[in-house]
This record gives C-alpha cells, structure tokens and sequence, in this order.
C-alpha cells in the first residue's frame, strides 16, 4: 500500500503543479491600452460623390484631369465623361449640382 500512496502522491503533485503553471499563464500577457484609429485625412475634394453621374468617387482613383476648381475648391468627378460637361454648365448650375449631391 505504501507504493500505491507514493505514486498517488507523484501524481497530485504533477497534477498541482500544471494546474498552478496553466493559472499563472493566464493574463500574464503585457497588457496596453487600445490605440484610438488615427483621425482620418481631411478629403481634398469638396465632394464624395460626382455631380453629374451621382455615383461615389474613390478619391484613390482620382487624376487632377478628373478634378475642376469651382469658387476656389476641387470637384472631383468619377470619369472623363463628366469633365466636359461640367465645364459647360454655369456657375449657377454648378451650385445647383454641388448642393443636390451635398443633399444625398
């Protein structure tokens, strides 16, 4: 009886011994506090959305043949199908068309 004691004693002891090695494991990690997201840069166009198609304007694909300044700010269109006839519209008509894609 006395071996079968000792292995039973080896063996609470190996069994203590991974449970307190698993315990101590837990929530030793380095912790740091959350990084906020880095603010986001300010669009350089006045708009998200081309004005005359109304689709949204990646402004990663945006060339400056796709941008016009209007009342000192850059439009920025979705293609080179809407540059031209945007440069034929009044001022009056480029406003409505600014404040129509602003609404959306």
């Amino acid at each position: 009886m006395t071996r079968d004691r000792f292995i039973m004693a080896v063996v609470g002891v190996a069994a203590a011994s991974l449970v307190v090695v698993a315990f101590s494991s837990i929530g030793c990690e380095k912790k740091t506090p959350p990084v906020a997201p880095a603010p986001a840069a300010p669009s350089q166009y006045v708009n998200a959305i081309c004005p005359m198609m109304g689709t949204t304007i990646d402004p990663t694909k945006v060339t400056e043949s796709l941008t016009r300044v209007y009342e000192g700010k850059k439009v920025a269109f979705c293609c080179g199908e809407c540059t031209g006839p945007w440069d034929k519209l009044t001022d009056d008509e480029k406003a409505a068309k600014l404040k129509e894609i602003a609404a959306k």
